[in-house]
C-alpha cells in the first residue's frame, strides 16, 4: 500500500502544493495594469494618426473590424437624467480600471 501511495497521491498533493503557493502569490502581488497610453490599440492608433506606418497582424485588424461594429451599432440609452448615445465615459473608465 506504501508505494501505491506515494505514485498516486505524492504527485497530487505536489500539485495542491504548487497550485495553492501560486495562487497564494497572485494574491499578495497583483498584476500592476499599464497606463491606457502604453496599450497597443492607442499607440497604434497614435502613430497611424501621425502618419507613421504600424505592422500589424491578423489580431489587429479583427480588433479593428470588431470596433468598428461596435461604434456602428451606437444605442439610446434612457437615463434617470435622460437619454444618452452610446456607454457614459465614466462607465468606460471604470471597466477600464476592473478589467483582468
Amino acid at each position: 500500500m506504501s508505494p501505491l501511495f506515494f505514485v498516486i497521491i505524492g504527485p497530487v498533493l505536489v500539485f495542491l502544493l504548487v497550485w495553492a503557493a501560486a495562487t497564494v502569490y497572485r494574491l499578495y502581488f497583483p498584476e500592476h495594469p499599464l497606463p491606457f497610453e502604453y496599450d497597443p490599440v492607442v499607440k497604434r492608433e497614435s502613430a497611424t494618426s501621425n502618419g507613421e506606418s504600424v505592422p500589424v497582424g491578423v489580431r489587429e485588424i479583427r480588433a479593428d473590424q470588431r470596433r468598428e461594429r461596435r461604434q456602428e451599432d451606437v444605442t439610446i440609452y434612457n437615463y434617470a437624467w435622460g437619454a444618452s448615445g452610446g456607454v457614459p465615459e465614466s462607465w468606460r473608465e471604470d471597466l477600464w480600471k476592473r478589467r483582468n
